[in-house]
């Protein structure tokens, strides 16, 4: 089963919750054979969230359920202000994702010079103790593309595999899924999130997987998931994590 569980409707602020262009994504997600979708924006968008308008579209699309859910950026010390946002919706779904260390917003173009001041491998472990952090504050979901600090194909020198493996503990340890995230085909670094050895690490451990294209515009709705099943079918998964009132449910994949 397809499943898009990482879907921007409102972009980066180049789109609304209304009727017309809530059912733009899921009319590409019926034309792709996407069987859920999970509505998640960011959550610095939470006051342009219009649920109402998302479930009213879903009536003219009863092939695809609709789940809605949001993505919280994760940064130290904002805990509070997590859970307070949370609160304001019983979302199905709870998305925990880092695209910050400290200051630095590391997955921005036009902050990319700033790589220039790391160590690589102290950046990645600067990274992946964040995802650990994400992991044991027992309000999320999922991880988020578990390994976007490649994105512009910076690497660590040693094995990536190596540098996520306290973070990977810590995510089964929680029992949180990770995504494979189709996004990242379409970024410098030209590869899924997480990549390849890192997944089946996931698999080893026992971590579950669901799937995404990470869309912000309709068009990208379901995009490369066949891939991305491939991807975990090959890996050694068979099952697909999905959402519903909070509750991880696991489908045949």
């Amino acid at each position: 089963m397809l499943v898009d569980y990482h879907v921007h409707g409102l972009g980066h602020a180049t789109s609304k919750h209304t009727l017309d262009e809530v059912s733009a994504y899921l009319e590409t997600a019926r034309q792709r054979g996407v069987a859920q979708v999970g509505f998640a924006d960011h959550d610095r968008y939470i006051d342009d969230y219009n649920v109402q308008a998302i479930r009213e579209a879903a009536k003219n699309y009863p092939d695809v359920q609709v789940r809605i859910g949001v993505e919280i950026d994760y940064v130290r010390g904002a805990e509070a202000q997590f859970r307070s946002l949370i609160s304001r919706y019983p979302f199905d779904f709870v998305i925990g994702s880092v695209h910050k260390i400290n200051d630095w917003d590391f997955d921005s173009v036009a902050q990319m010079d700033r790589y220039e001041n790391w160590e690589k491998d102290e950046l990645y472990r600067q990274y992946f103790l964040r995802i650990e952090e994400v992991a044991k504050m027992g309000i999320f979901s999922f991880i988020g593309h578990l390994d976007l600090i490649k994105i512009f194909k910076v690497r660590s020198t040693k094995p990536v595999v190596e540098m996520a493996e306290q973070a990977l503990q810590t995510i089964r340890q929680a029992g949180l899924p990770c995504e494979i995230n189709t996004n990242g085909l379409n970024k410098p670094v030209q590869e899924t999130y997480p990549e390849r050895s890192l997944l089946e690490r996931c698999f080893e451990l026992g971590i579950p997987i669901t799937l995404s294209s990470d869309a912000h515009f309709a068009h990208e709705v379901g995009r490369d998931l066949e891939l991305a099943r491939e991807l975990a079918w090959s890996v050694g998964y068979r099952q697909v994590a999905t959402f519903n009132q909070g509750k991880m449910i696991l489908e045949n994949l």
